[in-house]
């Protein structure tokens, strides 16, 4: 996630409208209306001179319109999946981790700690992906007309961590982004316990997790990006304030790419799987989505932090569903939903990312 403000707590660039996240309120939490300008505010107002108007009004329409872009890269993938199969393994990760070194950039280190001093919420986070979704899972795969395979397949999504995509996501529906990174590092962390028990329970079989390798990967692609963005703010602010305005449209060519790569990589899978299979999990998704966000609102969490909560249950490590189902599953089935998932929860996310910016956009044209 990056740190844009729906005025929840975050702020709007006066020069080219572009947000970026406030310190943490004195209080620990992010309050409902953001604060006046004040001299405490006075070095997040200075990062926002940046480029002239017109330049950053279709910046910010090209990323209000992400989930028109991923939905473009959905038809190209499936169409003609060359032109997009290319972006693969090694330009995936090198385009991630970029995109992640631009969400440093519009963190502050106090948003961390904020986020660490709520342990409670935090756990909460967690405590409801790995109920909601592997719950979802099951219920799904029995109530839609799909094979016993596919319905393990389901399961497994459900039971895999949040991913990078949902770190994204967050970022583009100016959510608590701190908090999402938080919320994804203890979820993978806890998935070399979780998934696979809770895949075993839920499905009857036991998923060796690939624990070093997705530390490794997690390290790589997410910590280590955001904490150089952090640093490179802190030690050339001046430098950082230029390129900022440009982290969010970059992210949404990264995230319209690894879905349309996806995608053009199982388009035959895709095809041979039947509208159910793919209402099957778009309905998991959404319900995921839905139900985080409500339970989040139900616990009293602020809006930010619903929407964290929102994208990090309905989002899943998919990538990791798909090496897990081939890697320990004798029928290529389990895979397929794993496969598809991937583009299905970052259209929605995205769709949703992208109401979100609308609805604040219309919030701060009424003030």
């Amino acid at each position: 996630g990056y740190g844009y403000g729906y005025g929840y707590g975050f702020k709007y660039g006066n020069a080219y409208g572009v947000p970026e996240l406030s310190g943490g309120s004195a209080g620990g939490g992010r309050p409902s209306v953001p604060p006046a300008p004040s001299s405490s505010s006075s070095s997040s107002e200075k990062t926002n001179d940046g480029p002239s108007s017109p330049i950053s009004a279709a910046l910010n329409a090209a990323t209000n319109a992400f989930p028109l872009w991923v939905l473009l890269g959905a038809v190209v993938g499936m169409t003609a999946p060359s032109m997009v199969t290319w972006f693969k393994g090694t330009a995936i990760t090198l385009a991630l981790s970029v995109t992640m070194l631009g969400m440093g950039l519009t963190l502050e280190l106090d948003d961390f700690v904020d986020a660490v001093k709520k342990p409670g919420r935090v756990a909460l986070g967690v405590a409801l992906q790995y109920t909601i979704m592997p719950t979802l899972g099951l219920v799904i795969g029995r109530l839609f007309p799909v094979a016993r395979p596919v319905a393990v397949g389901l399961i497994l999504v459900g039971c895999c961590p949040g991913g990078t995509a949902s770190n994204l996501v967050t970022y583009l529906g100016r959510a608590n982004v701190a908090l999402s990174v938080v919320l994804t590092t203890a979820s993978t962390f806890l998935a070399c316990l979780l998934t696979p028990l809770m895949t075993k329970t839920l499905a009857g079989t036991l998923v060796p997790v690939p624990a070093s390798g997705l530390f490794a990967s997690t390290l790589q692609v997410v910590l280590l990006p955001i904490l150089g963005g952090l640093a490179l703010k802190r030690w050339f602010p001046e430098a950082v304030r230029k390129v900022t305005p440009f982290c969010p449209p970059f992210a949404v060519v990264t995230v319209a790419l690894v879905c349309s790569s996806v995608i053009g990589s199982s388009r035959t899978a895709i095809a041979g799987a039947g509208l159910g299979l793919i209402a099957a999990v778009a309905t998991l998704h959404a319900c995921g989505f839905a139900l985080g966000y409500g339970l989040a609102g139900a616990f009293g969490f602020p809006e930010p932090d619903r929407r964290t909560v929102s994208v990090e249950v309905g989002m899943q490590n998919s990538a990791l569903g798909v090496v897990l189902a081939t890697a320990h599953f004798a029928d290529p089935l389990v895979a397929v939903p794993c496969a598809i998932s991937a583009t299905v929860h970052s259209c929605l996310g995205s769709a949703l990312a992208g109401t979100w910016r609308a609805l604040d956009d219309g919030k701060r044209a009424q003030r």
